[in-house]
């Protein structure tokens, strides 16, 4: 008779005195999914280490991208189920509305905030009066790169969304609302620089 000594020996899991069917049958399950997570941990390890550094970097770079588009489509629903909040409460929020440039003929823009960088940041706080906007300039430097910027009012409700590129390029916004308010950008493979303008 053959014996294959290669073959994984099976025990029989420890009894617990005491122990309930159910509390058996979940410490088992438990033991199961552990394994099972092992295996495939180290099947991933294994793929991941036989990958090229361009495909690892490019797989990273994608994984911080979904991530933070989840993170914004979190946020956004967190935005939207605080529109059942009180009267009273939803009243501080600034009223903010997207327009085409406005007319503003014996006006002038002036720069309120500038802000640059590589990466994500939020800004700080800044006021503004009936119509403003939002510059952005955006140098993608890698093939997944990506630039958006959101805008928030001052206790942090999430209004709406000032830019938003997976390309190089330059472009404004122009919002109509006046309060005080703050950007959070969101930027992989690239430098950007975005600026905040007041018409006065």
């Amino acid at each position: 008779m053959t014996v294959n000594r290669n073959a994984r020996t099976l025990h029989r899991p420890r009894e617990v005195p005491g122990e309930t069917e159910i509390a058996r049958a979940a410490r088992l399950f438990a033991i199961t999914a552990r394994m099972r997570i092992d295996v495939w941990a180290k099947q991933l390890e294994t793929w991941w280490n036989a990958q090229l550094p361009r495909t690892r970097m490019g797989l990273a770079l994608i994984a911080v991208i979904v991530a933070a588009s989840f993170l914004n489509i979190v946020e956004m629903q967190f935005a939207r189920g605080s529109a059942s909040q009180p009267a009273a409460q939803v009243a501080v929020v600034p009223n903010l509305a997207s327009e085409s440039a406005p007319i503003d003929a014996g006006k002038m823009w002036a720069v309120v905030k500038m802000w640059q960088g590589t990466g994500s940041h939020d800004t700080e706080t800044f006021t503004v009066a009936d119509h403003w906007r939002v510059d952005w300039l955006f140098n993608q430097s890698q093939t997944a790169g990506q630039l958006q910027v959101y805008i928030y009012s001052a206790d942090g409700k999430l209004l709406n969304v000032g830019a938003n590129t997976a390309r190089s390029g330059s472009d404004t916004t122009f919002w109509m609302g006046p309060g005080t308010y703050l950007l959070k950008v969101y930027a992989v493979g690239g430098d950007w620089k975005v600026d905040v303008q007041d018409l006065h």
